[in-house]
């Protein structure tokens, strides 16, 4: 059996696992006891938003099969990122 290789970095690991299977490397598995999740803290935050927009964020939810809190949500962080992205490439 393949002895799983150490890895340089998360994404070298990442495309190494792209390729691999798992249950190939069974024997070089050992049981995680000690790892926590922790959850991040969120805060809530209001936001006013016209009637309209919030009924056609509901039905864009329904079609994608999510809440409409979650597209605002996914939408805030995708800017937010690509904000932060600009400002650190401006240093």
């Amino acid at each position: 059996m393949a002895k799983i290789p150490k890895f340089k970095s998360d994404k070298e690991a990442a495309e190494f696992w792209d390729t691999h299977s798992l249950a190939d490397y069974e024997e070089d598995l050992r049981p995680a006891n000690d790892i926590v999740f922790v959850k991040p803290k969120r805060q809530v935050v209001t936001l006013r938003l016209d009637k309209k927009i919030v009924n056609s964020l509901k039905a864009l939810g329904t079609k994608k099969g999510i809440g409409y809190s979650a597209i605002l949500r996914m939408w805030i962080l995708e800017k937010f990122n690509q904000e932060m992205h600009l400002h650190a490439k401006r240093r």
